[in-house]
């Protein structure tokens, strides 16, 4: 149930903090989980267990304060609430997730888990202290390259959201202030739009970008662009190498 379709990828592999030996075993897929937050909020009330490998980093400053990790069956978004989450949670890692008393809901398409929300809201918490993060997510021993799940523009889904995935042939279109916002858009070859996020406070946020053809890998959710309100879907990279012109890293 670990395994994904791996086609190439990146870890950090200095300074693995001290793991735990013993990973509790899953009794539930993540799609399992999706299917329980369809319809809103959903706290969960049984032991349930999912387990996965770790997709993303916040190294590089384009993802802040959650992780996330996918399985065969799909991927969800653990709100961590702290920082410096590529030290201890590095890419490729196995976790497990103990869920009982937890939250699960679908927010821009992607699955999320967090402590219930407060009686005002209606959204998961992050954990936001190592000792809450501690009773609820276990790390397990092993840590392997992964990669994304190749697609076109035309066979994204909303499943899809959260999931690491890669498309190419893709070239930059700039918009008006694309990097103060951080949403940048990209057409591929059948003149399908996505765009990518890059978050103007990360380290990739000074890169250039190629006027040629490119793949791009990243987690996947749908978000809504600009001030009409439209959703699409977007690609937030991990790393500079993320972004790469065809043949040069896919």
């Amino acid at each position: 149930m670990l395994s994904l379709s791996m086609l190439c990828g990146c870890y950090d592999t200095h300074k693995l903090p001290q793991q735990d030996d013993y990973l509790p075993s899953a009794n539930c897929d993540i799609v399992q989980l999706r299917q329980l937050a369809a319809n809103g909020c959903y706290e969960i009330p049984s032991d349930m267990v999912c387990a996965g490998r770790v997709t993303s980093s916040d190294r590089d400053g384009n993802f802040y304060r959650s992780m996330f990790v996918e399985d065969s069956t799909g991927a969800i978004e653990v709100k961590l609430g702290t920082y410096n989450i590529a030290a201890q949670y590095p890419v490729g890692l196995t976790v497990a997730l103990h869920l009982k008393g937890l939250a699960i809901m679908v927010e821009n398409g992607v699955l999320q888990v967090g402590l219930p929300p407060q009686s005002y809201d209606t959204r998961p918490r992050e954990f936001e202290a190592q000792e809450i993060i501690d009773r609820y997510v276990v790390r397990g021993n092993s840590v392997e390259d992964i990669a994304s799940f190749a697609c076109d523009i035309a066979s994204l889904d909303d499943s899809m959201c959260g999931r690491f995935v890669s498309v190419t042939d893709l070239y930059y279109t700039p918009m008006a202030y694309d990097r103060e916002s951080g949403y940048l858009r990209f057409v591929g070859a059948d003149e399908r739009i996505i765009f990518v996020y890059i978050s103007p406070y990360s380290n990739l946020s000074a890169m250039e970008i190629s006027a040629t053809a490119l793949a791009i890998q990243g987690i996947l959710s749908y978000d809504t662009i600009g001030d009409e309100g439209d959703k699409q879907f977007v690609i937030r990279p991990r790393f500079k190498d993320d972004i790469s012109t065809i043949n040069s890293h896919f």
